[in-house]
């Protein structure tokens, strides 16, 4: 009997950097250990076939990073002819890298009689506009019928937000065609020891983070604010920029951001017409010492402009959870991250435009160790409940589910 086959779509996949690729590269392994023939369309450097374990990984030649809206046209049209040319699936899943790939999926799930999930980690063409992309009006009124019409012909929607489930159903889609399946932090964060192994992890063996008297460090003389992860449109850094201004007297706090060095560039020069000497930068590090990095903030810290709400979730969020690590977010309550902060007492969330609120609760968690400490174990609560295996069980049934209806 022959194995039950998906295809996964996404323009990132490892060793390619980024998020969603990571994610991603769990889920493909998962599935292949669960019995399913795996193949994924990504981009690469160059050109062709490689092959992980049992899983295909189809390359075509793009660039890592699109930087306009050619650029992701071009990606857009180079995936489509590229799966029009592989061979049927029984599903096909897309993400949303390049935008729009929804409908890539719609297409030939039904030129090619395949089921459709969509995995909804950014709502687009909503996020444009949200964003401040200008497209023309009759450009994105045809972009938004084409989602429309897309997201009612999928088996599934996957959708890694309540926010996100409730701008959907706003949109008059189904609720009983949307699942709610949390992002996940990378297993290298739980169990840098695991390197490479993409089966699902016992939690009991290596659980979320080291033992509480351990995880607050005073060896160091600084208390750190660490901001891991991009830094695009959608997370605002000017409340960030003046909260550091408004502590620079405390010169045992300091803000680190880690991540892309050209991002960094136009922060640096901030840093330096301000003569902010509590900022810091650190480039990318390798996976397999994400762990290291996301422990030695003492707290984390996640933006989202308030136009955002409901279109995306940034999904740096749950490695501070995982690390034990109080979150302080700048972004609306009315978010999955404020949720999650609120159910599980895990930080704090803070408007936009309010940097002043921002510095206090920054200096709060300097000084204040039992309020720390309370935001430490609710973190570990959420770590529990957001472990990678929950997420990866929900799939594995997801994908069954729509197989077999």
């Amino acid at each position: 009997m022959s194995k039950p086959s998906v295809l996964i779509i996404n323009r990132v996949y490892p060793p390619s950097r980024g998020a969603t690729g990571r994610i991603l590269q769990d889920l493909a392994h998962a599935l292949d250990h669960s019995g399913w023939k795996v193949t994924i369309l990504t981009t690469g450097d160059k050109a062709g076939v490689e092959f992980q374990q049992n899983i295909t990984i189809k390359r075509i030649k793009g660039a890592a990073n699109y930087k306009t809206a050619f650029g992701y046209a071009l990606g857009w049209w180079k995936m489509l002819f590229a799966a029009m040319g592989m061979q049927r699936h029984d599903i096909v899943i897309t993400m949303t890298d390049p935008p729009m790939l929804l409908v890539i999926g719609r297409i030939i799930s039904r030129l090619k009689n395949m089921q459709h999930i969509h995995w909804c980690q950014d709502m687009y063409p909503d996020l444009f506009k949200a964003l401040g992309v200008k497209l023309p009006d009759f450009v994105t009124d045809f972009l938004q019928r084409a989602s429309r019409r897309a997201f009612k012909k999928c088996a599934k929607v996957v959708v890694v937000g309540r926010c996100m489930a409730d701008r959907l159903t706003k949109t008059g889609l189904p609720a009983d065609n949307i699942s709610l399946i949390a992002n996940w932090t990378d297993f290298e964060v739980i169990a840098p020891s695991s390197s490479g192994n993409h089966t699902l992890l016992p939690v009991d063996l290596t659980g979320v983070a080291k033992k509480p008297e351990e995880m607050f460090r005073d060896d160091s003389p600084k208390f750190r604010v660490l901001y891991a992860g991009n830094i695009g449109r959608a997370h605002p850094m000017r409340s960030v920029i003046e909260a550091a201004a408004l502590l620079t007297e405390h010169t045992e706090i300091e803000f680190v951001f880690v991540g892309d060095k050209s991002v960094h560039t136009i922060l640096a020069r901030e840093r330096a017409r301000r003569h902010l000497e509590n900022i810091k930068f650190m480039p990318y590090q390798p996976i397999e010492k994400l762990r290291d990095v996301m422990e030695s903030g003492d707290v984390h810290l996640v933006t989202m402009r308030h136009e955002v709400k409901g279109m995306l979730v940034p999904c740096k969020f749950y490695s501070g959870l995982t690390v034990g690590r109080p979150t302080v977010f700048v972004g609306p309550e009315e978010s999955e991250i404020a949720y999650v902060i609120k159910d599980y007492k895990a930080g704090k969330i803070i408007p936009n435009g309010n940097p002043k609120a921002l510095a206090d609760a920054i200096y709060a968690y300097r000084m204040d160790g039992d309020d720390w400490f309370q935001a430490q174990e609710g973190a570990l609560r959420a770590a529990q409940a957001y472990h990678p295996n929950q997420s990866l069980h929900k799939w594995l049934e997801l994908i069954e589910q729509v197989r077999v209806s």
